[in-house]
């Protein structure tokens, strides 16, 4: 590779003599014509070749190929073409004129079909399809001399069939994986690094240049990522076949733990349904976040469903649309490549609105079985005095499509116990419908019974002392019952309401439960009732996300209609002689009167208030 006419002169004479042979065949003269010398001075060369040859050894045959042409791959333009014609004109007459029938000489037309953009390496060298072309154009040449045969013709295209060794070394870094392999074995000039991503069960994709040397680093990978590697020789423009893969894992920097994550309700979505806002703190070492959400309902939540790419760094992030009414969490995680932080959840929140073929299912005491809303006294259900006019059947006439209220008279928070069972029944049957819980309950654990029956007997203001005790003690064991509601349906909207004021303090009524009942007691009731249906506020909220109080709106709204107000005004029953279990109880103007208020609280939160 590389040689002149004139090197080979100096080497051509102790080259026959040595290897004894008696045909000479030859290519030379592409160097000369390209750099040093014109095919007339070439041919001269040529002249004195052949017969320094023959000096070394009389009667040999001599067979010469033509000079071939170049190929330029930057330029795309041809070399040699015409100083390779002349010249081969040339050869021919030299053939001529030294042929004799004991020292032959032949040309071979190796010109002939050769095109050195397909049959190089690199547009001087021949690739193995050049190889065989020349081959078979000295096959033919040697055939006219009576040596050898031209057919079968080898010529055509060939493959370079050699495939790179394995990998020396495989090292992983921090984002990136250093390469090394021994190429002398393949005889190539370079090697194309093919990578693929495991993890993503990606193709192979090979670099769009081949790589000198014996290594390499791969960067930028992701983080975590499982990696393989292989090389294909490359030899000029020409490439081999892949060796073995190698598998790497990299490293890189881990995504550190979001420490906070807080999910709004934002109103209303351009694309209908509604939307929920997340905000969340930075994750150290993160290029991005993933996202995913999850809907609840009657038995608890859906799967999560994950966004199926990270977002960028913005830490702020919009769902929708989002059904109406229902509760949701979010999460996020920090990525970087493939390595992730831990989740982060949110808190549970409620989009706006009401949702439809709602589940509800009514709990607690008298107050919300319906005792005194049965003007013949006759109930469904008579040994907790439960009626169909109830306030709980009375609410969300138009969302809720399924209804059971287990509401008991006489019930106390240790009882709410045996109606969760039956919330769970329910719930069970409906599974993914959103859930609605409403539930009085507070009155007969304080004894506000039995304050009343005081009140009436004797005077009663002597025990407000106590039973503001009673009543703020009740606080922790109304948030525990609301807990336990919130694990039985933890993504149910649960409305707790309390107590009207009962007892109308200038109420001018002469029933025979009022008249003994002193304006100052009727006050005491009234202040009592208010200080429980705080204590049941505070308690709902200790319970945490779901849970609503109506506070003492329904002291409000009883105002002027209590016991003891007289007429047609009243909407809650002083004493009832023949059914004493109604007595104090609301009528069912007092039902709808819950009803209402109830339903100005649901109506409140799905506003956003």
């Amino acid at each position: 590779m590389g040689q002149h006419l004139l090197a080979g002169l100096a080497n051509i004479q102790n080259q026959v003599t040595s290897s004894g042979a008696n045909t000479l065949v030859v290519m030379l003269g592409s160097n000369d014509l390209s750099y040093a010398t014109s095919p007339a001075a070439t041919i001269d060369n040529v002249r004195t070749y052949i017969q320094t040859a023959r000096a070394a050894m009389p009667g040999i045959d001599v067979v010469v190929g033509e000079v071939v042409n170049k190929y330029d791959p930057w330029t795309g333009v041809y070399s040699l073409e015409s100083e390779g014609a002349d010249y081969a004109s040339r050869l021919r007459t030299l053939a001529t004129q030294l042929n004799t029938a004991s020292e032959r000489v032949v040309v071979a037309s190796t010109r002939t079909g050769w095109d050195a953009r397909d049959h190089t390496w690199d547009g001087t060298h021949p690739n193995p399809t050049g190889e065989a072309l020349i081959a078979q154009r000295m096959s033919q040449a040697l055939a006219s001399i009576g040596i050898g045969t031209s057919t079968p013709d080898i010529s055509g295209a060939k493959a370079w069939n050699v495939a790179a060794p394995a990998l020396t070394g495989l090292t992983p870094g921090s984002e990136q994986a250093t390469l090394s392999w021994n190429r002398t074995s393949t005889g190539a000039t370079g090697m194309y690094i093919h990578v693929r991503n495991v993890d993503t069960d990606e193709p192979w994709n090979p670099l769009p240049y081949a790589v000198g040397g014996s290594g390499w680093t791969a960067e930028l990978l992701a983080a975590g990522g499982t990696y393989q590697f292989r090389n294909a020789p490359a030899k000029g423009w020409n490439t081999g076949l892949p060796g073995p893969a190698s598998t790497v894992t990299v490293g890189g920097p881990q995504p550190g733990a979001i420490a906070s994550l807080a999910a709004r309700s934002t109103g209303e979505s351009i694309y209908g349904g509604m939307r929920i806002t997340a905000d969340w703190s930075a994750s150290a070492n993160s290029t991005g976040y993933l996202l995913s959400s999850r809907m609840g309902g009657t038995t608890g939540a859906e799967a999560w469903s994950n966004l199926p790419y990270p977002v960028s760094d913005t830490r702020t992030w919009t769902w929708e649309p989002l059904y109406p009414g229902r509760w949701h969490e979010m999460r996020v995680r920090g990525v970087r490549g493939f390595l992730n932080s831990a989740w982060k959840v949110s808190n549970k929140e409620r989009t706006l609105g009401t949702p439809g073929e709602q589940v509800h299912v009514g709990l607690g005491d008298s107050y919300s079985a319906g005792v005194g809303a049965e003007e013949d006294h006759v109930y469904f259900d008579g040994s907790c005095y439960r009626s169909g006019e109830a306030w709980p059947y009375k609410i969300l006439q138009y969302s809720v499509t399924n209804r059971e209220n287990w509401a008991c008279t006489g019930a106390v928070v240790a009882g709410i116990a045996n109606q969760r069972t039956y919330l769970r029944q329910k719930f069970a049957k409906h599974p993914g419908r959103p859930a609605v819980v409403t539930m009085t309950v507070g009155g007969n654990d304080v004894g506000f019974s039995d304050e009343l029956k005081r009140c009436i007997t004797s005077d009663c203001t002597s025990r407000e002392s106590a039973m503001n005790t009673k009543i703020d003690a009740m606080r922790p064991t109304l948030a525990a019952v609301y807990r336990q509601i919130v694990a039985d349906a933890p993504y149910a909207d649960i409305y707790v309401g309390g107590y009207p004021g009962l007892l109308e303090p200038a109420g001018t009524s002469l029933a025979a439960a009022c008249i003994p009942i002193t304006r100052p007691e009727r006050e005491m009731v009234q202040r009592l009732a208010r200080r429980l249906n705080n204590v049941i506020s505070y308690a709902a909220n200790d319970a945490g996300g779901g849970v609503f109080a109506i506070g003492n709106g329904l002291v409000t709204r009883f105002a002027g209609h209590n016991a003891c107000v007289g007429g047609i005004h009243e909407w809650i029953h002083a004493q009832v002689a023949a059914y004493l279990v109604e007595s104090f109880h609301p009528n069912r103007s007092g039902q709808t009167a819950y009803a209402i208020e109830f339903n100005n609280l649901i109506s409140q939160l799905s506003a956003g208030g």
